[in-house]
């Protein structure tokens, strides 16, 4: 099972070929990684090495590290695509090698080296246990059911997987789009159909392949009347494998998203929309050669092909009989109803407040004795399974004497749980306002548990709390009975601080105060009249502050940006870029479209680079919303763009307005 030398040096020779063709990459993050499909292996097992470049710009070259302990059964091969996953847009590019150890021990196989824009980068090193046959059985059956595991051991099923390879061959008189339907599709699985209004519902979707692609996804679902919360994926997105009707298939999950029905009734999943470019090979008559399978030979074991006669490379340089056609296929999800039960009425508990899940509930304070001045905390922490993040707070009843704030909330969810797990905390703050012991009614919360069909219900210790008197106490009434008030007696004379003057006619004061109605009912007049302007020319300022409107709008959403709110931000910088057009072109924000904003822009003879900034901006803004994400930088290009648009539609607004 030798693979000689020249075999390798063709092969990688074609690679940097591949290598080359990807420059200019759009991409968040580069890495270059080397991983394995099991650091733990028995000494006859084959295993999978793979050296993934991700987002990596202008590769012009790629050295693989030296297998002395192992032997290559198979590789390299290469596995190139592109993905969006939640408003990220990554390209990657995956050598893959089947190697096998020659003995036991420990082994150390050093990074790979590649060449990108101009510099040389190296992968992670990776250590790998070879163990006797007799004792990594175990370890083995492991590896194989993990998400990596399912390279076979053996050659039979090693053939097996390989054979799928083959359906990117066209053959004559062979259907195109019938292979794309029956090779290539995408669809949502969900974990139920019939549920409660405020159950979680969990929908996955997933690519199903056969054929090489680059598929990236150009609509995601709104999930109308549900709240959504969609769990982080790997990036690029790791495929696994099925069996349907006998056929393997490559499997990837380009969403999976948290679902908590809102309302009642029957309601549809919209479709995802995923974008494919699938690259056929065609075989074309030959008279000169007889006709084969140009992968017959690549998919063969190496120990029975000439090492000189490698079909990759014969293909790519030299093979006339075969020519590569890129497919373009769009598919899109069915649709997906399901039914959503309204929560039973009967035996509600009064403190039930929308909770479905499996809850649990605690309750303090933070002291039990306190004066008039202090503030007494009351922590009411709710935690389990289920619609964590729509929890509302118990309802806190508390004495006469007591002054009860709005709850501050925090919530601790646990990342990538499935079900939702967490907790959300309710803290209220309490202001006494008397003296004396006083008794906090106990805390009760209620919940729907959607497993037995039944409420239940949670209640706390009532508090005893002690208040005693502050400094600032309040002061006592005034005693007005006989001797307790003296009133002073009247004197008749002139005190000594009368200003004995003029009269007040011949005065400059009295002049002046006699003006002062007249210039008030002046001022109220022009007050009026100012203000009846405003209203019956509400339109008219509308559109001569425009401008401002929108800039003091993106103000608050540079406020957001440097918060780290990116919803919030994206919220208010659209709001502030559909305020200005309604304002600024006349039109209610009710009746606002891009079409009717584009025939409005048009004649205003607005430049038709302003209007394509325009709608890309808000496209931009539209897809961030619905697909979450936390990116600082895009942020900022978003908010720079934003005044940028602005700016110029301001001025060829003004300027169409002057040639008017």
């Amino acid at each position: 099972m030798n693979v000689t030398t020249v075999s390798i040096r063709k092969f990688v020779l074609s690679l940097f070929f591949c290598l080359g063709a990807i420059t200019c990459l759009q991409a968040q993050e580069f890495r270059f990684t080397t991983t394995v499909s099991s650091d733990r292996v028995a000494l006859d097992e084959p295993f999978q090495i793979q050296f993934m470049l991700e987002n990596a710009p202008n590769v012009t070259s790629f050295s693989p590290p030296a297998f002395n302990d192992f032997e290559i059964l198979q590789g390299p091969s290469q596995m190139q695509g592109q993905s969006i996953m939640n408003g990220r847009r990554s390209e990657y590019i995956a050598l893959i090698y089947v190697i096998q150890a020659r003995k036991v021990g420990n082994f150390t196989l050093p990074g790979a080296t590649a060449r990108s824009d101009g510099k040389v980068i190296r992968s992670n090193p990776v250590t790998i246990e070879v163990v006797k046959s007799n004792t990594a059985r175990g370890s083995q059956s492991q590896s194989q059911a993990g998400p990596q595991g399912g390279y076979p051991p053996s050659r039979a099923q090693r053939q097996s997987s390989q054979s799928d390879d083959m359906e990117a061959v066209l053959k004559n008189g062979e259907d195109v789009n019938e292979k794309l339907r029956k090779n290539i599709f995408v669809k949502v699985d969900v974990d139920k159909t019939t549920l409660y209004e405020g159950e979680q519902l969990t929908a996955t979707y997933k690519l199903y392949t056969r054929l090489p692609t680059n598929s990236s996804v150009t609509k995601v679902p709104a999930f109308k009347g549900f709240s959504a919360k969609d769990i982080e994926l790997p990036n690029p997105p790791q495929a696994s494998e099925e069996v349907i009707n006998g056929a393997r298939f490559r499997v990837f999950t380009i969403r999976k998203t948290l679902l908590f029905p809102l309302q009642s009734g029957t309601l549809e999943l919209d479709p995802v929309e995923v974008d494919n470019h699938v690259k056929l090979v065609k075989l074309v008559k030959n008279n000169n050669k007889r006709q084969r399978d140009p992968f017959a030979d690549i998919f063969n074991d190496p120990a029975f092909r000439d090492p000189f006669d490698d079909p990759f490379f014969d293909d790519f340089f030299n093979r006339p009989e075969v020519s590569y056609e890129d497919v373009p296929y769009k598919i899109q999800t069915a649709p997906v109803r399901v039914t959503v039960k309204p929560l039973p009425v009967d035996n509600r508990p009064a403190s039930f407040a929308g909770a479905v899940g499996k809850f649990n509930m605690t309750a303090a304070i933070d002291k039990n004795n306190l004066t008039t001045d202090d503030a007494l905390t009351l922590k009411v922490v709710i935690s389990g399974q289920g619609n964590v993040n729509l929890l509302n707070g118990p309802k806190v009843d508390v004495p006469a004497g007591f002054e009860k704030y709005d709850p501050k909330v925090t919530d601790n969810i646990e990342k990538n749980s499935n079900p939702l797990s967490g907790t959300r905390q309710f803290e209220y703050v309490l202001m006494p306002q008397e003296a004396g012991d006083q008794v906090i009614p106990p805390v009760e919360f209620s919940y729907f548990d959607p497993a037995s069909n039944t409420y239940k219900s949670v209640r706390s210790a009532a508090f005893t709390v002690h208040v005693a008197p502050g400094k600032q106490t309040k002061r006592e009434k005034e005693d007005f009975s006989v001797n307790k008030n003296t009133i002073t007696s009247n004197y008749t004379g002139v005190l000594n601080w009368v200003k004995q003057g003029r009269f007040l006619l011949v005065s400059p004061l009295f002049y002046i105060l006699l003006l002062l109605p007249v210039i008030a009912l002046i001022a109220a007049i022009i007050f009026y009249r100012r203000k009846n302007y405003q209203q019956n020319n509400a339109a008219f300022l509308k559109h001569r502050y425009a401008n401002k409107v929108a800039l003091k709008r993106l103000e608050l959403a540079a406020r957001y940006l440097k918060e780290g709110k990116d919803k919030a931000f994206y919220e208010e910088t659209s709001r502030a870029i559909w305020g200005y057009l309604s304002n600024k072109l006349h039109v209610p924000f009710a009746d606002l479209s891009k079409q009717l904003i584009q025939d409005k822009l048009t004649q205003q003879q607005v430049d038709e680079q302003y209007t394509a900034k325009l709608f890309t901006l808000l496209d931009d803004c539209e897809m961030a919303l619905y697909t979450p994400m936390h990116n600082n930088d895009k942020m900022q290009d978003t908010y720079r763009q934003a005044v940028e648009v602005i700016s110029h539609l301001e001025d060829e607004l003004q300027r169409a307005k002057t040639v008017a």
